[in-house]
């Protein structure tokens, strides 16, 4: 006998079920798309960071080619920054902070320090770095390791700095950019490389280079590195703040990023967009490079592809050494999939 299927609506789902897939109404297709992104869910936590020159890692002695507006080649001599303040975005758009690991020698409260050059890179003979205090940490660093609570994190955003002060278990203000330099509050502030004793500070970011053939002056003078020190200045005694001075521009910024997963993602320092706008091969002003002097045309290039105002926008206005937007379209930092 001749058989005559018959497929009721509700027979069809089922079937449709069976085969492993389904049809979304129309209807359904639209509640997908406008749910949200269920994100990264939290607890223990790694934002990883990068240094790289375009799309060539950089480490210490890295050879790097084309760099600056006179497309030197150049060897990496030092290659260090403090990040404070790093915290996940949540889908609601809060900032929830990543609480640090205090148990990494990298990190002090709420406060990092990374180093791509790696202990290799330092030379006592130049820097003096003859006590145990002033030697840098053994290796290198490129994690900021913490945890935040359970919830839906899309974003990231973290200051570059050191901050003036941060509180301790106790709620306590400790001071941490300003200290005496022999007893520093934690082993990554005692660093001779990134302390600074004409501003009372320290060197938030140092990237120096050494270009091939030297840096050189129209007068005749030369160098064999190309400087970028970032910290604040203008820095005068100040006993009612906390640490002792106050700085009249400190130079510290923050980046944002709306799309970001510890698992997958990574923050990559740019040599190449940072330097972009200077000739490492000469320097004709006070320092060989940059070193936050407000008066450097070296540093006018280089501020402004950080984010930073090198000066005030007019006199008295005291806004130099304040950021120039909220850090959400940096220059020089940018996110790459880490291929994990």
């Amino acid at each position: 006998m001749k058989r005559n299927w018959i497929l009721v609506p509700g027979l069809c789902l089922g079937l449709a079920a069976c085969l492993g897939g389904g049809v979304k109404s129309s209807g359904e297709q639209g509640q997908d798309a406008a749910r949200p992104d269920p994100g990264y869910g939290g607890g223990d936590t790694t934002v990883r960071f990068a240094l790289k020159a375009g799309g060539q890692p950089v480490a210490c002695h890295t050879r790097i080619a084309g760099i600056g507006s006179g497309q030197a080649t150049a060897t990496l001599a030092e290659g260090m920054l403090y990040v404070h303040d790093v915290a996940l975005i949540n889908n609601r758009g809060q900032e929830v902070p990543l609480r640090l690991d205090q148990g990494s020698k990298w990190q002090y409260l709420n406060l990092a320090l990374l180093d791509f050059a790696g202990g290799s890179c330092k030379d006592p003979a130049r820097d003096d770095g003859d006590t145990p205090v002033y030697q840098p940490l053994a290796g290198g660093n490129s994690e900021v390791v913490g945890s935040v609570p359970a919830d839906s994190y899309t974003g990231l955003s973290f200051r570059v700095g050191v901050p003036v002060s941060a509180k301790n278990a106790k709620g306590e203000d400790v001071a941490l950019n300003h200290q005496p330099a022999h007893s520093p509050p934690h082993p990554i502030l005692g660093i001779y490389w990134l302390m600074w004793e004409w501003q009372s500070g320290h060197r938030f970011m140092r990237v120096d280079l050494a270009p091939e053939g030297g840096v050189r002056r129209a007068g005749g003078g030369t160098s064999d590195r190309w400087a970028f020190h970032l910290g604040s200045t203008d820095c005068q005694p100040d006993a009612a703040a906390v640490g002792g001075y106050r700085c009249g521009k400190p130079n510290r910024f923050k980046v944002a990023f709306d799309r970001f997963d510890p698992k997958s993602d990574q923050v990559v320092l740019d040599l190449q967009s940072l330097f972009a706008g200077n000739d490492i091969g000469r320097d004709d002003s006070a320092d060989f490079g940059c070193k936050s002097n407000a008066t450097d045309a070296e540093c006018r290039p280089i501020f402004e592809r950080l984010g930073l105002r090198l000066n005030d926008s007019a006199p008295g206005a005291g806004d130099g050494g304040l950021p120039l937007d909220d850090g959400r379209h940096s220059r020089v930092f940018r996110l790459e999939k880490t291929g994990r």
